[in-house]
């Protein structure tokens, strides 16, 4: 990850409502994190950086989806800013850099890195 550019977490399956997974190395948390799994990359202007498995940082912002919900996004069935409006997409951290990474999930490219991540291969 980049020292300069935010930090941006997606985290998949039951989090549960009693905390977050938010912190450093985050695989400590509620109970109900065991059926999470989540990734992290580097914000830059053009988008997100690598993706990592994990979070080796604080994240400036935090997503959060349900495993159905992940798995209609990358279907290309939910687009992620209904996700959001829906209450589906639950969200923690900076509103700008959320605007940002909603507004890049409505292009083009986020339709290219999706179907890299399906396929197994961690979008650049």
């Amino acid at each position: 990850m980049s020292a300069g550019a935010p930090l941006v977490t997606l985290i998949v399956g039951d989090v549960g409502r009693a905390g977050s997974a938010r912190g450093r190395g985050s695989q400590q948390g509620p109970a109900s994190l065991s059926s999470a799994r989540q990734w992290s990359c580097a914000w830059t202007g053009q988008g997100p950086g690598p993706i990592a498995e994990g979070c080796d940082g604080e994240p400036d912002l935090t997503l959060g989806l349900s495993w159905p919900d992940a798995h209609l996004v990358a279907d290309g069935e939910l687009p992620p800013s209904v996700a959001y409006m829906q209450g589906r997409l639950k969200t923690s951290g900076d509103n700008e850099l959320l605007l940002r990474a909603l507004a890049w999930s409505a292009t083009p490219t986020f339709a290219a890195a999706l179907a890299e991540w399906k396929a197994g291969q961690a979008p650049a």
